[in-house]
């Protein structure tokens, strides 16, 4: 079997398994639409900044939707604002179902398959998607503000990658499909956070880096299993 026929046979079965099987269900439930409405709204925006701001605790893709998932999810008190460094003060309501933190961390996601699941603040970027998120397809076009765009690319170190979809920027005049994502360690040096045109990202140089069909390396959109 050619290398290509592999790739899109291991696409299938991934997508498959989320769909039907996968336990993809988080630790957080959030009470209600306006709720849901709240955490989209905050965490998009704290994806999307940490183009214009990077933070010391966003060091790959996975951890950029850990930090965006937690401060989302926090009490955004004017303390909370002035630490961030926004250039604006958001006026969005804060989530009114969050979880309250325990011994180990906030119990943010589920970090095991087990039929009594583990919940935990780290969760790197299969977990989140394996066990903390559901496939929505391989269309783009199913894209809603909040989606992540999962890569997978063997041979590489870390295989898995996870871009956020934040839709229209408050931070660009122009589009309304910008993505946002962290290279993860690069060329020997830390990396660094990117946003991109998803329309440029469909014509990225390198095939595999493509959010179309055709690429076997794009397992699809999918969705925080919270909202």
């Amino acid at each position: 079997m050619s290398l290509m026929l592999r790739q899109l046979a291991a696409v299938v079965v991934l997508v498959a398994w989320t769909a039907a099987g996968s336990p993809a269900s988080a630790q957080i439930r959030l009470a209600d639409e306006s709720d849901r409405a709240a955490f989209r709204a905050w965490f998009v925006l704290l994806a999307d900044a940490q183009f214009e701001r990077q933070t010391e605790d966003v060091k790959d893709c996975a951890a950029l939707v850990r930090h965006a998932v937690r401060e989302a999810l926090r009490a955004h008190t004017p303390e909370w604002v002035r630490r961030s460094g926004l250039p604006f003060t958001p006026q969005f309501a804060d989530v009114r179902s969050a979880p309250r933190a325990g011994t180990e961390g906030l119990p943010l996601f589920r970090v095991s398959a087990d039929p009594t699941p583990k919940f935990a603040e780290f969760a790197d970027a299969k977990t989140l998607i394996h066990l903390n998120a559901r496939s929505l397809g391989r269309d783009s076009r199913a894209l809603r503000a909040g989606d992540l765009l999962y890569f997978r690319q063997p041979g590489q170190r870390e295989p898995d990658h996870l871009m956020v979809f934040v839709g229209r920027s408050p931070f660009d005049s122009e589009g309304d499909d910008w993505v946002v994502y962290h290279t993860g360690p690069l060329d020997g040096g830390p990396g660094e956070v990117r946003k991109v045109r998803l329309a440029t990202l469909a014509q990225h140089p390198a095939p595999r880096w493509r959010p179309i069909v055709s690429n076997p390396n794009f397992i699809g959109v999918f969705r925080l299993g919270m909202l």
